[in-house]
Formats: structure tokens, sequence, C-alpha cells
């Protein structure tokens, strides 16, 4: 209540008209997007702020194809596709998959030759994570292997016992794992967060007319997190701007932990006057890769900027807004998103009505 400058009922009701509102918002949202700071109170536009069960049923409705979905919960898949059309990705160096009996160079198929893979030093560095998920969960950045004491050394420089790590993967992803070599950033990025990926999350909307960039924020790393992920503890996001790509204010935290930073906390580069290194290029990609994902017309991008340009490193066909919604202080509901989204519910019903024609022809 401090915090919100309310009285409890004030704070309870500001809650309940977002809750029943066109954004149906939760408590832990209400509280996580901070709602209740008097200068976003202040500057208006609350109801245009979506909480995580609207967030779904948004994606859901947009991306009414979902026999294309699968394509794109499957990263090799969803690599392999991409780099098919020609747009840049990271590499496939190899993949864990022992519920497949053959193999090759590049499928490890047992533990023998997941073995021999990791005590390849030539193999290295290396980024490893499932082939299923999200949020960076099972994910790994690997420095180098030491053959002599069968230790893995991370790139933060803590160790890893060699049989640890295929225990866990073999454990926890027989589905599948995939190993890629650790991208460089691009020097300034290395400059103002350290030799990790800081990809920007970029949200399309494919309209009619094609494609554009809805709404991006920047993720920046920090601490020992090796992936950009804002839910690991210590990890920034950035307001960019999306004419420019102009570095704006930049937090850690949610809630009534969110704090605002001036510096990175462990390069002590300071943010002001930030920016993109290849902006334009990397909301270009961002846009022609949404031409390509025409079925799936909301997607939100993760674009790293290496030291050889931009790169997709994934693609999202249900992006989380809450990103987007703190990095700016603004919901996403407006005049653009609404008029997508009516848009694609026109269009899923003619989808509709086709399919039942084609099955009726049968």
């Amino acid at each position: 209540m401090r915090a919100s400058g309310l009285g409890p009922a004030a704070l309870a009701l500001s809650f309940a008209r977002l809750a029943f509102g066109p954004g149906s918002l939760g408590f832990s949202d209400f509280i996580r997007l901070r709602l209740y700071d008097p200068d976003i109170r202040t500057a208006g536009g609350l109801e245009s702020f979506v909480g995580q069960r609207r967030n779904r049923d948004l994606c859901v409705a947009a991306n009414f194809r979902h026999d294309w979905l699968g394509l794109m919960s499957d990263k090799v898949a969803a690599l392999g596709y991409l780099a098919a059309h020609g747009l840049p990705t990271i590499l496939i160096r190899a993949i864990y998959a022992p519920r497949l009996s053959g193999g090759s160079e590049r499928v490890l198929t047992d533990r023998p030759a997941l073995e021999a893979f990791l005590l390849d030093p030539g193999h290295y560095p290396l980024f490893g994570k499932p082939i299923e998920g999200g949020q960076s969960l099972g994910a790994i950045a690997l420095a180098r292997c030491c053959i002599g004491t069968r230790m893995l050394e991370r790139q933060d420089g803590s160790r890893l016992a060699l049989d640890d790590l295929m225990e866990a993967i073999d454990t926890h992803y027989r589905d599948g794992y995939l190993f890629q070599p650790l991208a460089a950033p691009e020097p300034s990025i290395a400059a103002l967060c350290g030799a990790r990926l800081a990809t920007v999350r970029i949200v399309t909307l494919a309209h009619q007319d094609g494609p554009r960039v809805f709404r991006a924020a920047w993720k920046l790393p920090a601490g020992i997190n090796a992936a950009d992920n804002y839910w690991r503890g210590g990890n920034l996001l950035g307001q960019i701007d999306r004419v420019t790509g102009r570095l704006g204010r930049v937090v850690s935290g949610i809630g009534l932990a969110l704090r605002e930073h001036t510096r990175h906390p462990d390069t002590g580069a300071d943010f002001t006057g930030a920016r993109h290194p290849h902006w334009e290029a990397t909301c270009a990609l961002a846009v022609e890769g949404a031409r390509l994902m025409r079925h799936v017309p909301l997607i939100g991008w993760d674009i790293a900027c290496t030291a050889n340009g931009p790169v997709i490193v994934e693609m999202n066909e249900t992006p989380d807004f809450f990103l987007v919604q703190l990095a700016d202080r603004s919901g996403v509901l407006g005049l653009e998103f609404d008029a997508f989204l009516a848009d694609q519910r026109g269009r899923a019903s003619v989808h509709r009505r086709r399919m039942r024609h084609m099955i009726d022809r049968l």
C-alpha cells in the first residue's frame, strides 16, 4: 500500500477493475507488473495490460493453425526449417537421441557416443539445451573439457563432473538434447554485458499486408547466468526504442523487488546512450522470419547479435507479453493488436469452413 499510495479499499478496487477487464489480470499479474505504481496509473491505459491467462488465450486465438505448432515446439525442426530457407541460425553440432537405434557423427544414440563427443576438445565451447521445452531449463554453457580429470568447465569458470552431466542428460532429456557452438556476442554487446548472448525479444504480427514488428525488449544477462531469460535471478530487462534501437530504462526483478539500473552490475558499463549495434538488420530478420512463418502470425523471436551479425536463437508461438509490458510499462492491447486479432478470428472461421468442406468431400 505504501508503494501504491492507495488505501486498502482503493487498491482492491483498482485490481478488481483490471481483473474483470479485457486483460483478465490475476492478482499476481497486478503485482508483478507493478500496476499499483502511481507513475503507471497516472499514465493511463491500465486496461491495455494482459495477464498470463489472457496471454495464452490470445496466442491460441491468433495462431489458429495448430497444425504448425508442432514444428515450433521442436528446436531441431524449427531451426532446420529456418536454416533451409536461408535465415541465419546457430548451427546444431550434435543431438543426443537415445531412443533411436541408429547413429552418426552428429546423432549420438548412447552414453558412450555422448561421452566421446563431450571429451573431444575440438567441440568446445558448447551450448547445450533440451530439444523440447523452454525458458532455458536444462541449458548449459561449456567452455572446455579437462580430459585428464573428466571435468567440464562452464562458461562462468565453475566445474562440473562429466559423469554428472551425462547422467542428468540421460535421465531427464531422453527425448532429445542438442549441442550448438557457444556463439560470441558482437563486441559492443560483450563490452556492455559480458561474453554471453543478449537476445532481443521481438514480437511480430503478420497482418494481411505483411508482417511487422509489434513490440520488443532487450534481455541482458548478468551474474552467474549463462542464459538471458528474465526469470533467472539477476538478469536484466531493457526497454528498446523500436525505431532507433536505443536502450532505455533497464530493470531487474518484478513487483516490489523491481529495481532500475544505470550500469551493468558485472561490467560496470553505462547504459546511458547504449544502442543495439545492428538494430535495423535484427528487425528485418524478425520480419523475414515472420513472412516465412505466415501460418503462425503471432511470434516472439529471440534474436542475438553475434560477431557475424544477427541470428535467430528461437521462435515462440506463445510469446510472453509480460516481458514487453514490463519493459515499456505499457500494455499490448490497443488499436493495432485488436484489429490484428479481429482479422485472425475472421481468417480462422474461413479456415474451419474450408477444412469442413474438404472433409465432407472425402
